[in-house]
């Protein structure tokens, strides 16, 4: 499998630490206790991860506007059009629709008309599961191509972020609250051909018993579950996540790194997920790789799912990355999920 392209497009809305910090004030009129000291303490994690500023979509963009502007530049580049591509695949968090899939009424919308559709949701690894999944049905000849595209927007309002987990209640609130304020947003497309079968590696890692630390429940997900304190401590349809406690797992990214070895000589860039770059890049030091990241987290914030290619994207329009280039790819994902993935692009 090749990536014949891949691209990004970003929302026009640059929002800074001291803005969301504003926002958290302006919301939080009920919160028990000294508000300058919760704030206080949400500014200085967030500059401790790395984070300068993230985009959103201001008033006058909508996220099916930066899906198609993503699936044109990658088609641009190619003698492909959108009723060439056989597989469809929307992934990610952020989306329109719980039925039918997003990728029916995307590719509806964007003309890809000939694609078959689904969707694939595994929360932030959502983009590596789908290139997982595609790498071995073209392995079987099932088809000649594919587009995986996502739409993180997930700061609109009404979400599962904005305004409510701006609206804090107290400080102890901010320990599973904290991620909502990094996230950024982003679009998508990446468009592989079956060409070179053995071009990507794939290695992954589980570890479901601590799957309550990064939610997103739905009504009546107490069927659905053993439910635990820890799951849907903001409500239903909004986000949690015990971002200290996950990154306490990076014994599990050590060990499916140790799962796919790749000489560190032969590794020409690395792309990870754009969580914390402080917490990223102390786990690439301690596997000697630390000089070989790409973050786009500081500029970007946490984009979700499109973390990844949002970087591939990026590095590659800046010129850092290269055709020929050995690329490695490291996830930790909610759920948990681990991955370290490897190809020349």
């Amino acid at each position: 499998m090749l990536i014949k392209n891949v691209a990004v497009s970003l929302p026009s809305r640059i929002v800074t630490n001291d803005e969301v910090a504003d926002m958290i004030r302006f919301h939080s009129t009920g919160y028990d206790g000294d508000i300058d000291r919760g704030i206080r303490t949400i500014k200085t994690l967030l500059d401790r991860s790395g984070l300068v500023n993230r985009r959103w979509c201001d008033s006058h963009e909508s996220p099916i506007d930066h899906v198609a502007m993503a699936t044109r530049k990658a088609l641009s580049e190619t003698y492909l059009r959108p009723e060439h591509i056989e597989l469809f695949i929307y992934v990610g968090i952020g989306r329109g629709f719980l039925e039918p899939g997003n990728s029916h009424m995307m590719a509806s919308t964007l003309g890809f008309i000939n694609a078959e559709c689904f969707d694939v949701v595994d929360a932030c690894m959502s983009w590596t599961r789908a290139m997982s999944i595609i790498d071995s049905l073209f392995k079987c000849g099932q088809y000649r191509n594919a587009m995986i595209v996502n739409a993180e927007f997930n700061m609109l309002a009404g979400g599962p972020l904005y305004p409510g987990n701006f609206a804090l209640k107290n400080q102890a609130q901010i320990e599973y609250t904290l991620p909502s304020f990094t996230i950024g947003e982003a679009a998508t497309a990446t468009l592989l051909v079956a060409n070179e079968p053995d071009n990507f590696n794939f290695a992954f890692r589980g570890k479901p018993q601590v799957s309550d630390l990064c939610t997103i429940p739905i009504p009546g997900y107490e069927g659905f579950c053993h439910p635990s304190e820890r799951i849907g401590k903001n409500g239903d349809m909004r986000f949690t996540s015990f971002g200290h406690e996950l990154h306490k797992n990076s014994d599990e990214l050590s060990a499916v790194l140790a799962k796919l070895p790749i000489p560190r000589k032969d590794i020409d860039i690395v792309f990870t997920h754009a969580s914390s770059k402080a917490a990223w890049h102390g786990y690439g030091e301690k596997a000697g790789i630390e000089d070989k990241m790409y973050h786009i987290y500081p500029e970007t914030g946490n984009l979700v799912s499109a973390s990844i290619p949002a970087a591939i994207a990026m590095a590659k329009d800046s010129g850092e990355l290269k055709r020929g280039d050995r690329v490695l790819c490291w996830v930790g994902s909610a759920g948990m999920s681990f991955n370290v993935s490897s190809f020349k692009f």
